[in-house]
């Protein structure tokens, strides 16, 4: 199926912003907009969005010359649709972000990756060594946090009204953490903006889910032919799509309960059961299925050993959970893998172990340690960060040359160096590290369960390392 444009780009008002516009956010938040451009009879109710990129790659250009517009294509087992967007109604790189005019811009959302935040690992305190260029010269910022208070200093000396920022990111409590490392700024570099901020500014928390790998030629190739010409703005995507956001708005919002988006009072449920069932499912397939020999999520979720071993894990992440309104747990984790096993999405595993010292402490850590709190075994938890553990810092790219960074990579590396010759100490340094909860750290069990599964893969062929996941998993299921 093929939606074309249906409605006057025009007739859109720039009354919305993004901070970061990648595959992601055109995949899935402009998915958003389009609907409500579609289906809207009111022009002054058409919310149109201005694009903001502080960081490479640079799509101004390419955005002009394909006349805002570019396409989405999802596709599963059952079929495809390609629609065309035009709701981004222009993009300014890094060079150009300073011109942006935000006087009209009423709500903001960010999907700038869990680097963007500019905060320590595990926490939610400013990390000041990723913002002192900003702090020296905060006119001419370079990072997401000081664009953000520049653009609120600016419109707070014009008078200007509230606005929301709703980060969209993959991070625990997303919200609060964009407030904090803002809020904590700001006091440093614009201390008249503080009281404004506090007064006209809120920081919604959201939950957004879309699966939408890297683009390779394959994917390139099945855009071409859906959409009949070259887009190189277009992405491949899965149909799923989720956004949840809590009800904490400062100004105008666009309608977008009417198109399918969840506004609630509460969002932490929603929050952690994607964090814990479909993206921890997704971080442990990174690590365990690269031990396997697997180098997509598609190979790893349908390998058998794997896929049983996602059972044990998800019923066991499932226990640390409550379940949100009109959602069922269980239904949830097989419909997580089910959509990993989409034939048509190929999401490399090296672009999903990206960043695993952020992921791994929310997605992981937090649950094990829960489960220790409670008395309870976290065996596969432990498994996933053996993984890690042995492959944190491995920049080798895959076939397709897509490689892992983490910026914690180079001291994982050194420390699976300086502790190759024991399981025990190489675990014990891995817990170690400030980004778990000390549960971690100090159980006995759990640190001596994470030495057992590093000496199990350490060196292994990927035979051996399926073996020894599909015998647990066997042993492990319904239990």
């Amino acid at each position: 199926m093929t939606l074309p444009l249906s409605y006057d780009r025009s007739n859109l008002r720039p009354r919305a912003a993004h901070l970061g516009v990648g595959a992601f956010h055109r995949a899935h938040q402009q998915g958003y907009y389009d609907d409500l451009a579609r289906s809207s009879s009111n022009s002054s109710d058409s919310w149109g969005v201005v694009g903001v990129n502080l960081t490479p790659p640079d799509i101004s250009d390419v955005h002009s010359a394909q006349d805002g517009c570019f396409n989405v294509l999802t596709e599963d087992g059952d079929g495809r649709e390609c629609r065309t967007i035009g709701t981004l109604l222009r993009v300014s790189d890094a060079k150009d972000a300073a011109k942006v005019d935000w006087s009209g811009i009423e709500f903001v959302t960010l999907t700038i990756t869990e680097k963007g935040y500019c905060h320590h690992a595990g926490g939610m305190e400013l990390d000041l060594s990723k913002v002192a260029a900003d702090l020296v010269n905060p006119e001419n910022p370079h990072t997401a946090i000081g664009y953000l208070a520049s653009m609120l200093e600016r419109r707070r000396r014009a008078q200007g009204g509230p606005i929301t920022l709703a980060s969209c990111d993959n991070v625990a409590d997303n919200g609060m953490l964009l407030g904090a490392v803002l809020q904590d700024y700001v006091a440093r570099v614009f201390p008249d903006l503080s009281a404004w901020l506090n007064a006209n500014v809120t920081f919604p928390t959201s939950m957004v889910d879309r699966i939408v790998p890297a683009m390779s030629t394959a994917s390139r190739d099945r855009l071409q032919t859906a959409c009949g010409h070259e887009d190189a703005l277009g992405v491949v995507a899965e149909p799923f799509r989720q956004w949840v956001i809590e009800d904490r708005f400062a100004a105008a919002r666009p309608a977008f309960e009417q198109v399918g988006v969840q506004i609630v009072d509460n969002l932490a449920p929603y929050e952690h059961m994607k964090h814990r069932l479909l993206n921890g499912l997704q971080s442990s397939y990174a690590e365990l299925g690269r031990l396997c020999g697997h180098q997509g999520s598609y190979a790893a979720s349908t390998d058998p050993d794997l896929a049983c071993w996602a059972s044990v894990f998800l019923a066991s992440q499932a226990t640390t959970l409550h379940c949100p309104k009109g959602e069922n747990l269980t239904e949830y984790g097989l419909t997580s893998l089910k959509r990993l096993q989409n034939p048509t999405i190929h999401h490399p595993l090296n672009q999903i172990a990206s960043d695993a010292s952020f992921k791994l402490p929310q997605r992981i850590g937090a649950p094990a340690a829960e489960r220790l709190e409670r008395g309870l075994a976290a065996t596969p938890q432990a498994m996933v960060i053996a993984g890690w553990a042995l492959q944190g810092g491995d920049t080798r790219p895959d076939a397709d040359g897509v490689v892992t960074a983490d910026p914690m990579g180079p001291e994982i590396a050194n420390l699976r160096a300086r502790h190759a010759a024991s399981a025990v100490d190489l675990a014990q340094a891995v817990l170690a590290l400030p980004i778990w909860p000390s549960r971690l750290r100090d159980d006995a069990g759990f640190a001596a369960d994470t030495a057992y599964w590093i000496q199990t893969f350490a060196g292994q062929p990927a035979e051996a390392s399926r073996a020894k996941i599909g015998a647990f998993s066997r042993e492990n299921t319904n239990a």
